[in-house]
């Protein structure tokens, strides 16, 4: 009985914390509230369109089921992508050619989307900027996976089209054998 009435208030206690934070009215960060912490050209940050995170997760989708062919009219035609390589990729066409033949080297994916927004800056009134962490699990054509931490971040323009993504990854360590 005892634990019990422990439960229930932990779950009271828990659902209370939640929608008290749901329902405060969000507050975007400035350069002035946080200190100037950066000497970047954008101020003013809050929450943009999050229809543009919605078109990211579902590009996310669209790879894993290796669908890329659905993803040609959210790109501009002369989008820029970097790689966690170096590489570098202009041109619509060119990074779905790229997208395509990389993701041809799975047997599957499967993505988990842990974060994504959308911001944007009056600063900068071109773009609005969707940023997403996540995780993907490759499954090679031999059987051998690979786990990889991402964060992307992709640059819409005034027309909803992507002109530039920037992905940066990284590996998990190979298990270790006893």
């Amino acid at each position: 009985m005892k634990r019990l009435l422990i439960l229930t208030a932990t779950g009271l206690f828990s659902m209370m914390v939640c929608q008290a934070q749901t329902t405060k009215p969000v507050q975007a960060a400035n350069a002035t509230s946080m200190g100037q912490l950066h000497n970047g050209p954008v101020h003013n940050i809050s929450i943009g369109n999050m229809m543009y995170a919605q078109k990211v997760i579902q590009l996310w989708k669209d790879y894993d089921n290796n669908t890329m062919d659905n993803v040609g009219d959210l790109l501009a035609d002369d989008v820029v992508a970097t790689f966690p390589d170096g590489s570098m990729v202009k041109g619509k066409d060119n990074w779905i050619k790229m997208i395509k033949d990389y993701r041809n080297n799975f047997s599957s994916v499967t993505s988990t989307v842990m974060a994504c927004t959308t911001l944007k800056s009056p600063d900068d009134p071109e773009h609005e900027v969707v940023t997403v962490w996540g995780e993907e699990n490759d499954t090679s054509k031999d059987g051998t996976t690979v786990k990889t931490h991402l964060n992307e971040v992709w640059f819409f323009n005034k027309q909803g089209k992507v002109v530039m993504f920037h992905q940066m990854a990284a590996k998990d360590a190979p298990d270790k054998k006893d």
